[in-house]
């Protein structure tokens, strides 16, 4: 009886130091003990998961960029212009120049004189001249009077003169008394389709 009487006075001793705890925690704590709350399942909604996520797509060129972003804005490029093909200008055409016709000398005084023919020759695509003189008032002359080249000469048919500069020989088998003139000068005398005419020539 008395081993059972100590068993309950240590039962309640326990009981009594357990119930002073809760108590004493109760009290510092200031709040009542918690209660567990059992959420119902009916407050739940079914989440669903897409089966594919969209890729991040880039911004295109040209557009602009969110604030926060990493990337900077990308420029245009400028869209070329065409150059235009340079106009080709019309050449001027040039125009032949008339070659002058040389005024003759008027008069040279002269002590000798000698009847003769005159000829014609340097014309520009019909005959050649002589080297270095492409046109003026030259001659040449026949190798009787050959002692007459480098000097200047007097050839008058009629009333019309040229003084000319002898250059060359009119050296010709059986020519004499002649004197070939250039066909500028002779044109002062006659029109070159007259082809031979008498002629004084004065030295």
């Amino acid at each position: 009886m008395v081993r059972g009487r100590e068993r309950v006075l240590v039962i309640a001793l326990s009981a009594a130091t357990a119930i002073t705890m809760l108590m004493f925690a109760a009290t510092a704590t200031g709040l009542p003990p918690a209660t567990q709350t059992v959420v119902s399942p009916e407050l739940y909604e079914p989440v669903t998961i897409p089966r594919s996520i969209p890729s991040t797509t880039r911004p295109t060129l040209g557009a602009s960029i969110p604030l926060g972003t990493d990337e900077a804005p990308r420029a245009e490029s400028p869209t070329p212009t065409p150059t235009p093909n340079p106009t080709a200008s019309p050449r001027p055409t040039p125009r032949a120049t008339p070659r002058p016709t040389p005024e003759p000398v008027a008069s040279l005084e002269t002590s000798h004189s000698v009847e003769g023919t005159a000829s014609w020759y340097c014309s520009p695509g019909r005959s050649r001249c002589s080297v270095g003189r492409t046109g003026g008032l030259y001659a040449a002359i026949s190798r009787d009077l050959l002692w007459l080249r480098g000097r200047a000469i007097s050839v008058c048919s009629g009333a019309s003169c040229v003084v000319v500069t002898v250059i060359d020989c009119n050296c010709g088998p059986g020519v004499t008394k002649a004197v070939d003139l250039y066909a500028d000068a002779f044109k002062v005398l006659a029109p070159l389709s007259a082809g031979r005419l008498k002629v004084t020539i004065r030295w």
